[in-house]
């Protein structure tokens, strides 16, 4: 019933699907305690066929049956436990042992991201009830699979299907989700210092837009790159990456770094070609046009004048999945 990813080519290969997590029960499986299911055929059409789906129910893994008991979490919203509702039966220990090894499991298999049922007891990343021994609210928490993960992957994008809602929520979601595979990518199964600053010099826009201190720390590291293991420097510019990543770029940011690409691509341009392209960037700056509008009329400019320092940028050289899950099409 769990859909779980088979033996395959290695998942960072350039050009495969990232995996991502997602609880059962929005795959529309029937695996809640009342034997339904919780399908968001909307977020399934948008992500569509570009993910590979690793399907994760934390009640139904770790042994309960379907149909059975309501569960929710009790006493102290800072280290809740999980219980039936009807009788109290605690079932803390039974899931956190799952938990640890499912954990590994998906570790091994390599997933990018993840996609959670808002509050639920094991899966609600926020605002999931927290009862005290009356029945009444004692406060909210993340539900216990949903905070195990947190501490397991700090670096990956994990959501819930409410708050990719929102339309912002889910361009920085997907952008993440792009952003660290290409960066796996490019640093296996060769990794080097070279391979890190081919990295860094592709993104240097994408980064200016989410965070330019980030950005700058980021050149130290790779300025200095030979001078520290290669482990510890992968793993310090992967942090500083996703860090940067997870702020989310506002319209004037974005509208900033347009116009720095506009200033290395008007030379090519006629007059009128560079005024349409700053009125197109002052309408995203005002919030009266999407970034796609932008980005797509100075990609189509870049191409035409083949400027390849342009071209080689993460922001319009995305992968088409990229492209066609931000636009949500």
């Amino acid at each position: 019933m769990t859909a779980r990813a088979g033996t395959r080519k290695d998942a960072h290969e350039p050009g495969l699907k990232p995996r991502l997590g997602i609880s059962t029960c929005l795959l529309g499986e029937n695996v809640r305690y009342d034997g339904t299911e919780k399908s968001d055929p909307v977020l399934l059409k948008a992500f569509g066929d570009a993910v590979e789906w690793v399907s994760i129910c934390p009640e139904v893994e770790c042994g309960m049956t379907v149909p059975r008991d309501p569960m929710h979490l009790a006493d102290d919203p800072d280290s809740p436990r999980l219980v039936t509702t009807a009788t109290g039966e605690d079932q803390t220990a039974r899931m956190q042992t799952w938990i640890r090894s499912r954990l590994d499991e998906l570790a091994r298999e390599d997933v990018w991201g993840f996609v959670l049922k808002s509050r639920s007891p094991s899966c609600g990343r926020s605002a999931v009830p927290v009862l005290d021994s009356t029945g009444e609210r004692a406060g909210e928490t993340t539900g216990l699979f949903a905070a195990a993960v947190a501490e397991r992957f700090p670096l990956l994008p994990v959501s819930d299907e409410r708050s990719l809602q929102d339309d912002s929520v889910w361009d920085n979601f997907i952008e993440r989700l792009f952003c660290l595979k290409r960066y796996r990518d490019s640093m296996r199964p060769r990794r080097s210092p070279g391979s890190l600053a081919t990295f860094h010099v592709a993104h240097e826009l994408q980064l200016m837009a989410h965070d330019p201190g980030a950005l700058r720390e980021m050149g130290e590291l790779v300025a200095h790159s030979t001078e520290l293991p290669l482990e510890e420097l992968s793993a310090r510019y992967e942090k500083l990456l996703t860090t940067a990543m997870e702020l989310t770029a506002t319209p004037g940011q974005n509208a900033d770094v347009l116009l720095r690409a506009l200033g290395l691509l008007e030379r090519y341009m006629s007059p009128d070609e560079r005024q349409d392209a700053l009125d197109v960037i002052e309408e995203h700056r005002g919030g009266r046009a999407p970034l796609a509008t932008p980005m797509g009329l100075l990609g189509r400019h870049i191409r035409t004048y083949a400027v390849e320092d342009l071209a080689a940028q993460s922001c319009f050289a995305a992968h088409p999945n990229e492209l066609r899950l931000r636009d949500r099409c």
